[in-house]
Parts: structure tokens; C-alpha cells; sequence
């Protein structure tokens, strides 16, 4: 074997390594352009607006990290005397979303269960805070 044969064996295999990382590269593409989007603000229904100024069907969309609740800081006010000042806050975890509770004095719910911690919402959840029930839509 002389040194034209090992460097043709050698062009050989950097062939194919390439070949495996182009491969690599065009299914990898594929899956990301395929898979289901999150969408980048949340879309609340209100379903009950209780004592608030808001009408039942009306859409809200809130963006990650936005809080609702009673006072003038909370990024989506809900005038409601049952809502703390600052109620809950709803984030993007990842590819879901996710509400947690402010230590508010009535516990925010989804689906009716009072929540401890983050708790994942999705299409179709009903969150609660006071009287004042959402449900999140899909997109």
C-alpha cells in the first residue's frame, strides 16, 4: 500500500463523514420546521367576567411573564374585590405554559383545583382567579 492509497482511503472516509452530517443536518431542519409552534402570547376567553368591567367572550392575550390581578401594577387588571393586587402571573415554560399563584388570599384555580405552584395550562383549561373565570385558547 503507498501514500496515494492512504490518501485516497482518507478522502474516502471524510466523504462519508460529511455525507452523515449532512444527513444529519437536513433531518434535524425537518423536525424543527414540522413540529407544532408555540404560539408567543397567551389567548384567554373570559367565560364568567364576575364584577369586573370585562365581557363574557371577549379575548385576552398575555404575553409571558404578565400578571393579573386587582391593582394598578398588574399587567391585566381584574376589578374584582375577590382578586389580589397582584394575583398570578402566567409564563412560558419551555414549550408550555404554566400560571402560578402570588400567595393571592383566595388561591387562583384551574379546572376548579386549587393550584400550588406552577401548573401547566392548556386549550381548553379554565383558569380562575376570584369570580373571574378565562378559558385558554388555542390558537
Amino acid at each position: 500500500m503507498d501514500a496515494v492509497d492512504v490518501l485516497i482511503l482518507a478522502l474516502r472516509l471524510v466523504l462519508v463523514a460529511l455525507l452523515y452530517v449532512f444527513v444529519y443536518v437536513v433531518l434535524r431542519m425537518a423536525y424543527v420546521a414540522t413540529r407544532p409552534s408555540v404560539p408567543s402570547r397567551l389567548r384567554l376567553r373570559v367565560v364568567e367576567p364576575g364584577a369586573t368591567g370585562m365581557r363574557a367572550g371577549e379575548v385576552l392575550e398575555l404575553s409571558p411573564g404578565s400578571t393579573l390581578g386587582r391593582g394598578e401594577l398588574a399587567d391585566v387588571v381584574v376589578a374584582d374585590s375577590a382578586v389580589s393586587a397582584e394575583h398570578a402571573r402566567v409564563d412560558r415554560l419551555g414549550r408550555r405554559w404554566v400560571v402560578t399563584d402570588l400567595g393571592s388570599t383566595n388561591g387562583t384555580r384551574v379546572n376548579d383545583a386549587t393550584i400550588k405552584g406552577r401548573t401547566a395550562l392548556r386549550p381548553g383549561d379554565v383558569l380562575s382567579v376570584g369570580t373571574v373565570r378565562l378559558e385558554v385558547v388555542a390558537r
